[in-house]
């Protein structure tokens, strides 16, 4: 793994410079998606899996893929992250949790201050450590924070402000999580009626200018302050957008998909 880094990557400056660093290489590198869901993928996760499906095969995944691999890389030049788990807030109309625990991230305690290090919350990467109770940093996808507040699911909250509001996008507490907690929340991600991600398709990635993503019905896009939206009118559109913006892995993954589905289009 240390090879697949030193091959694309020249770390400096400070320790949270460097995992920023990382962090970058990992938006740039792979997409949020949930193919493996929707085709069945049961396999466990184990680091010999992470790196042959990301960094060999060059797919991507959902939170506890990527930042199952991004923990086990660090953990590798030497940073002392644990695993920790979150629970989302779904906004309105829902206004409510979904699905305890399911949210993995990375934690790091560093100068007497806890950071959050997450590269798996879809397109709404900061790609940097954020600091509890520290100052709220701004990435292409919005500014974010990482504040103490005690709620039913934690004892911080992840926040993104929106229209000079901050609002919420999940809650955890620093607990560490063993490695088996990733199985449990894919089988749940997998299976739960709850889940949002074994339902539709969804591939999304962080951009130099802003984000994008592609459902079966869309490509959307914001950058720069404005927003562009390309609806489908069949699957040949999805997956011209998939070939255009998504690595060649992802793009034959969801042909895979696609091949399994009835036609949806007229």
């Amino acid at each position: 793994m240390l090879q697949w880094i030193s091959k694309r990557l020249t770390l400096t400056g400070t320790p949270l410079e460097q995992i920023s660093q990382i962090q970058k290489l990992f938006a740039e590198q792979f997409e949020f998606e949930n193919l493996d869901v929707l085709l069945a993928n049961e396999e466990p996760i184990t680091e010999q899996y992470l790196e042959d499906k990301m960094m060999k095969q060059g797919r991507g995944g959902l939170c506890y893929e990527l930042n199952g691999l991004l923990c086990i890389v660090l953990r590798d030049l030497g940073f002392p992250v644990q695993l920790a788990a979150g629970t989302v807030w779904a906004p309105s109309p829902r206004n409510s949790f979904v699905m305890d625990s399911t949210h993995v991230v990375n934690l790091l305690e560093y100068e007497n201050t806890l950071y959050l290090i997450d590269n798996g919350f879809g397109n709404n990467l900061v790609n940097h450590p954020v600091p509890l109770d520290g100052e709220p940093i701004t990435s292409p996808a919005g500014t974010f924070r990482l504040r103490s507040e005690t709620t039913e699911k934690g004892t911080m909250v992840f926040e993104q402000l929106k229209d000079n509001n901050w609002e919420l996008r999940y809650s955890l507490s620093p607990d560490v999580v063993d490695w088996e907690h990733l199985d449990d929340v894919k089988q749940q991600i997998h299976h739960s009626p709850d889940s949002s991600f074994n339902k539709a398709l969804l591939i999304a990635k962080l951009t130099d200018d802003g984000t994008y993503s592609i459902n079966e019905d869309r490509y959307y896009r914001k950058y720069n302050g404005d927003e562009e939206t390309l609806p489908f009118q069949d699957h040949g559109e999805l997956l011209d957008q998939v070939r255009r913006h998504a690595a060649p892995a992802v793009y034959e993954a969801t042909v895979n998909y696609i091949n399994e589905q009835k036609p949806s289009y007229d």
